[in-house]
């Protein structure tokens, strides 16, 4: 194993714990690294060779990154479009250094690195969960999201990281490596368990499925999963029933230290009937079950989360977009604007994505974006069935990735693409040592193109910098008393950020508790992540507060004109 093979798992880890990459500062340093490491070994190299598949996975990703620069020229939102830029650069550049550096036989180390990388997020979650005090939070309550931000993110790493813990148990040949494969199980059944992620658990059900329906002998993989199951499922309802995730109820007393012996007496239990577990199991599997069971299961993780609140409404407002552009899309990076102008911010919140990768690309990118962002994702299952494992975790990828916004959480990306390379590197291989100044020349370009986003000013928000489009989205639609107040309470904050959205939020809750602000305002303010767009408006709603109040003088002046002529007719 070349040492330049741990730069995936490493970026992987160090994204996960840097909020999941979601922040543009995480892609500069993450995209040139991935560079880096693909044109290292692309020089350094003396053997490099590439199949066809693994060109056309490359050149489907640089298709993908190509068509959403190209949608800058037509976005409604072209600051958004270059962050969603800056963004996939990182996974063309990621997709560049795998299919560089994943060689034959590379694959299984590939495997191995990722499920320890994944492994080491989640152990150190829960390590952190655990011992850290309870807090809540606005969005999440208490459930299980650091280091990532979002706990269904997290959950998605573990539904990954349990099947290939699965899956390296059925096919490791040495004890303590199947031993130490298995343990992990029910360290992971715990995190998806405390972020109560359905998408996660349906994704993984389907990616199990699938593992056992592209291998030519599912017996080891059963076996693995009857050996692994029992203890994973007592880890997983100890945690589901502490009410430590709960932010409406009271958790048990001491939850957090029985769910950590628990956790850790499932894992070394696992361990041990692995390392004892009997080899003469042979179940038979029809492959029409299979088939069928896997049917069942992408239904399944269709319908589940689709008629829960806020994703049908999310959907809804998508598939509108796509109605109004079906070929090329408004622009990536224009969905938070649709939902803005929805009017469904007072009800729902504020949201950036649709929730799903597919729908927002067929209505930012229209359809053209969707068949290239197939082709892009779907190209590693055409070598399914020679690596089985891999393709199974990969399944469990692209089905959450339609169910939640994956995409914009580059370490779970990143987690998926490396199980893809697995599977794309399991084609032969056909030496085609004349690319590989053309590798080079690719990765210094994305390299650059990675650091030149540094120079981007702009963040991911809701509301867009352009007056006419704030007052589209209905700020200005305020009583403007109470748009007054919010302007006096947000001047001086400049560029909108993380920290200064919360420093705003405060002073907002403040300003209700002392009856200085309509609390149903917050709902419209909270929604917008960019507040230096309001403070842009403030001279447009100015004039609108005139333009309101003088008719108002005239009516109350008329008003009075008749009272003082009915008193001399009285008199």
């Amino acid at each position: 194993m070349h040492p330049l093979l741990l730069v995936p798992p490493a970026l992987l880890v160090a994204l996960a714990l840097d909020q999941g990459g979601f922040d543009p500062s995480a892609w500069v340093w993450s995209g040139a690294l991935a560079a880096w490491a693909a044109a290292t070994a692309a020089a350094a190299w003396r053997e490099l060779s590439f199949s066809r598949s693994d060109w056309a996975w490359l050149v489907s990703a640089c298709a993908v990154l190509a068509w959403v620069a190209l949608s800058w020229l037509w976005s409604v939102r072209p600051e958004q479009t270059v962050l969603e830029v800056r963004r996939t650069i990182v996974y063309a550049a990621s997709v560049l250094a795998l299919v560089v550096l994943v060689r034959r036989g590379a694959g299984k180390h590939l495997l191995v690195l990722t499920h320890s990388a994944i492994t080491a997020v989640v152990v150190y979650a829960l390590a952190r969960y655990l011992t850290e005090a309870r807090s809540f939070d606005t969005f999440e309550g208490t459930l299980l999201v650091q280091p990532l931000g979002y706990a269904n993110a997290l959950g998605a790493l573990a539904a990954i990281g349990i099947v290939l813990g699965i899956g390296l148990t059925a096919r490791e040949p040495v004890a303590l490596g199947r031993a130490a494969a298995a343990a992990t199980a029910p360290v992971l059944a715990t995190a998806l368990a405390l972020t109560s992620s359905r998408g996660a658990a349906v994704a993984l059900c389907v990616g199990l499925v699938a593992t056992v329906a592209f291998a030519d002998d599912a017996a080891p993989l059963v076996r693995a999963a009857l050996v692994v199951v029992p203890g994973s499922v007592l880890a997983a309802i100890a945690a589901a029933v502490s009410r430590l995730s709960d932010g409406n109820a009271k958790p048990y007393p001491h939850a957090a230290l029985l769910i950590g012996i628990v956790t850790v007496t499932c894992a070394i239990g696992t361990a041990v009937a692995a390392l004892r577990g009997s080899h003469a199991l042979r179940p038979h599997l029809p492959q029409r079950v299979l088939s069928a069971a896997l049917v069942v299961g992408v239904i399944a993780a269709v319908v589940s989360p689709a008629f829960t609140e806020p994703r049908t409404s999310l959907w809804r407002v998508a598939w509108h977009q796509f109605e109004k552009h079906v070929a090329f899309g408004s622009g990536a990076g224009t969905f938070a604007l649709a939902w803005a102008r929805s009017g469904l911010i007072e009800s729902r919140g504020g949201a950036l994505d649709a929730h799903s990768l597919y729908l927002e690309t067929l209505a930012e990118l229209g359809v053209v974006g969707l068949l290239l962002l197939l082709a892009f994702l779907l190209l590693p299952l055409v070598h399914a069935r020679r690596a089985p494992v891999a393709a199974g975790a990969y399944v469990v990828f692209l089905v959450h990735a339609g169910l939640d916004w994956d995409w914009e959480m580059p370490a779970v990306v990143l987690a998926g693409l490396c199980c893809g390379a697995v599977a794309v590197a399991a084609d032969q291989q056909c030496p085609l040592t004349r690319r590989r100044i053309a590798i080079v020349i690719i990765a210094v370009a994305l390299g650059a193109a990675s650091i030149a986003g540094a120079r981007s000013s702009s963040a991911p928000g809701v509301a867009p910098r352009s007056v006419a489009v704030v007052l589209g989205a209905r700020v200005a639609g305020l009583p403007v008393p109470v748009t007054l107040a919010v302007l006096r309470l947000e001047s001086g904050l400049g560029r909108a950020g993380r920290e200064r959205v919360a420093v705003a939020e405060v002073r907002l809750q403040r300003a209700v508790r002392h009856g200085d602000l309509d609390p149903r305002v917050l709902l419209r303010v909270r929604a917008m992540a960019d507040l230096h767009a309001v403070l842009r408006a403030r001279r447009p709603v100015l004039t609108a507060g005139r333009a309101v109040l003088t008719p108002r003088r005239a009516v109350l002046a008329a008003g009075r004109a008749v009272l003082a002529a009915r008193r001399l007719v009285l008199m």
